[in-house]
C-alpha cells in the first residue's frame, strides 16, 4: 500500500483542462507498478453505477453536491436514476480500486476520519492541503487503478465549498461519465458479432442503416406501410423504423397528434399512458428533431414500460423518419437497457 501511495504521490499531476478554466483539474497518470499502465486489468462494475468512499459522516454532503450533477431520472414506471450512487467505507479502498466509477470523498481535516486519511494518503500532504486551503477541490483522472476507470477526488473543507467547487462543471463532469458510459457500452454492443446481414438488406431495400447487435431478429417487416420493427428478448428491447415521403408534421399540434397516435397505429395493442409523458425540440444526429418520453401499456394485458421515440425530416431523402423504442422488463431495472436502445437508435444513418 505504502509503495502505491508514493508513486501516486510522484505521478498524480493536475493540469488545467480546456474547460479546467472552470477549476476541474485532470490527473494524467502514466500508470503504477514496474510494469507499466498495460498490465492494468480492465476496471469492474456496472457502467451505470458510481461507487463513493466517504466515511458515513458525509454521505449526506456529498450526496447533495453530487445531486448537482447526477440527477436525472427515468420513469419505468417507477423512478430510476440514470446513475446509481452507492457508498463504501474508505476502508474498503483496496477491494474497490478497480471499480469503474470511483470516487473518493471527504469533507474537512479531522484525521480521525478514515476519509480525510485516504484522501491525504493518496495525494500527500501538500496535495491534500491544497484541497482544503486552495481551489483544488476536485481532482480528476482516468484509467487510475483499471483501464476504461474514471477516478474522482472530491476534498473541501465544508459542504458549502465543495458544492461552490462544483457550481459551473456540472455538465463537463456529465460528460465525462456519460462518453465513458457510450465507450463501454458500445464495445458490449457492437464490439462483437453484429447481425450484418440485416442491416445490409435495410440499407439496399430501404435506404437506411443502424448498427444491430447479434441476436437481434425481425419482429414484423413491411415494405408497404414503410415500417420495420426488430428486438430481442430477456429483456424485451425493441426498436421501430417507419418513414414517410415528404414533411408529414409542420407544426407542434401535428408532432403531438402523430406521436400519440403512433403505438395503437402500428404496434395494435399498445398505447401511451399521459403519466410523465413529454415531447421536446432535441438534435438527432444531425437532424432537428422532435423527442417524445414516456410510458406505453398494453390494450389487452398487464405488460408496459419506458419509451423513447424520435421524429425528423430528412432533406436529403425527401423523408419524414419516426424511431421508437420500448423496453418490457417486469420487476427489474430497465433505465440501463433503455440507454442501450438509445445508443442503438443514434447509429441510424442514411444511405448515400
Amino acid at each position: 500500500m505504502v509503495f502505491l501511495i508514493n508513486k501516486m504521490r510522484k505521478n498524480l499531476v493536475s493540469f488545467v483542462n480546456s474547460t479546467a478554466a472552470l477549476g476541474v483539474f485532470m490527473a494524467l497518470v502514466a500508470g503504477f507498478g514496474a510494469a507499466g499502465c498495460d498490465m492494468k486489468r480492465e476496471a469492474i462494475g456496472a457502467d451505470d453505477e458510481i461507487i463513493i468512499l466517504a466515511s458515513h459522516e458525509n454521505h449526506q454532503a456529498i450526496r447533495s453536491a453530487l445531486g448537482q450533477i447526477f440527477s436525472d431520472t427515468i420513469y419505468t414506471p417507477q423512478p430510476e436514476p440514470v446513475y446509481r450512487i452507492k457508498f463504501a467505507e474508505p476502508d474498503g479502498f483496496k477491494k474497490l480500486e478497480r471499480q469503474t466509477n470511483l470516487i473518493i470523498g471527504n469533507i474537512g481535516t479531522d484525521r480521525t476520519d478514515p476519509g480525510t486519511r485516504l484522501v491525504e494518503q493518496l495525494l500527500g500532504p501538500e496535495r491534500f492541503r491544497e484541497t482544503i486551503e486552495g481551489d483544488q477541490q476536485i481532482i480528476f483522472t482516468r484509467d487510475q487503478f483499471a483501464k476504461n476507470q474514471l477516478f474522482m477526488i472530491l476534498s473541501a473543507p465544508s459542504e458549502s465549498k465543495l458544492k461552490q467547487a462544483v457550481r459551473g462543471k456540472e455538465d463537463w463532469i456529465r460528460a465525462q461519465f456519460d462518453n465513458k458510459f457510450i465507450k463501454r457500452q458500445g464495445k458490449f454492443l457492437f464490439g462483437r458479432a453484429r447481425n450484418k446481414k440485416l442491416e445490409k438488406r435495410f440499407a439496399r431495400e430501404y435506404g437506411w442503416e443502424m448498427k444491430i447487435p447479434w441476436g437481434w431478429v425481425v419482429i414484423h417487416d413491411s415494405s408497404e406501410v414503410n415500417f420495420v420493427w426488430i428486438g430481442r428478448e430477456m429483456p424485451y428491447q425493441w426498436i421501430s423504423v417507419h418513414w414517410e415521403p415528404g414533411a408529414v408534421v409542420n407544426d407542434s399540434l401535428e408532432v403531438a397528434k402523430y406521436l400519440w397516435e403512433f403505438p395503437e397505429k402500428f404496434y395494435g395493442n399498445i398505447r401511451y399512458n399521459k403519466y410523465h409523458y413529454k415531447i421536446e425540440l432535441t438534435e438527432f444526429n444531425r437532424w432537428p428533431a422532435w423527442r417524445a418520453q414516456g410510458i406505453w401499456e398494453s390494450i389487452e394485458e398487464a405488460q408496459g414500460g419506458p419509451f423513447i421515440s424520435y421524429l425528423f425530416y430528412d432533406g436529403q431523402s425527401d423523408r419524414t423518419y419516426h424511431l421508437n423504442m420500448l423496453i418490457h422488463h417486469p420487476g427489474k431495472d430497465k433505465s440501463l437497457y433503455l440507454r442501450q436502445l438509445d445508443m442503438i437508435a443514434h447509429t441510424f444513418t442514411i444511405v448515400k
